[in-house]
């Protein structure tokens, strides 16, 4: 395979609708100098097929692993399978705008930061709201619940995983920044989805975030008591 600088990893669930325009999207902005995986967390539609006609590598999950599952496992095969030296994550509703991947892209390759989080317009949920609050008190970064990240292949390779608790995305991204590597946050571009969120609704949404807030106050705690950042 030829080398390539940059895994794009999609985790998708029931997408077919979405996840073939979004890989149209990729391709046009920004080219096929990427490789795009989309992990499918056994779909019961089409998400697969679309997802391989549409010409990213497709990796079929045999069970329902969930969101930072799916990912886990993208980022496993990038960083095994690919030579690349970044990983971007984004989802596959059609809500993280191309356009926007590709301006984290531009400026992690040319600015030599670790890692970039894309900050949205504005918090869906009270409980996102209060997250990013802490997060922008304590590391100066406010939307650390946006799942349109990049990261260097070096930080989850030194971590080792991407996931212990129900962080919802946030635990690499809270470790490279105790450990002190270049983080910096950059705003993306949010668009509406068609269909009903695969979150859940208002209550369950909030309640998971919250319980996902409090997992990580324990585990930033436990870092710095350990002193290992």
């Amino acid at each position: 395979m030829a080398p390539v600088q940059v895994a794009i990893i999609i985790p998708a669930f029931n997408e077919a609708g979405s996840i073939g325009n979004v890989i149209e999207e990729l391709i046009t902005a920004i080219g096929d100098e990427v490789t795009t995986i989309v992990v499918n967390d056994f779909s019961t539609d089409n998400t697969a097929n679309a997802a391989a006609v549409g010409g990213a590598v497709v990796l079929s999950l045999k069970e329902n692993r969930g969101y930072a599952q799916a990912i886990e496992e993208g980022l496993k095969y990038a960083c095994s399978e690919l030579k690349v030296d970044y990983l971007l994550t984004m989802d596959a509703d059609g809500q993280h705008d191309p356009k926007s991947a590709q301006l984290l892209i531009k400026s992690i390759t040319e600015d030599e930061q670790d890692l970039i989080v894309g900050r949205r317009p504005k918090s869906a949920r009270f409980a996102e709201w209060l997250y990013g609050k802490y997060f922008a008190r304590k590391f100066g970064i406010s939307d650390p619940l946006c799942g349109l990240k990049i990261y260097r292949k070096c930080l989850y390779q030194e971590y080792g995983t991407f996931e212990t608790y129900d962080s919802i995305g946030t635990e690499l991204l809270t470790w490279a920044l105790l450990k002190g590597f270049k983080v910096n946050e950059l705003p993306v571009n949010i668009r509406e989805r068609e269909d009903m969120s695969r979150f859940g609704g208002s209550w369950s949404a909030n309640k998971r975030i919250f319980l996902s807030l409090l997992g990580t106050l324990s585990y930033i705690r436990k870092r710095q008591s350990a002193g290992a950042g």
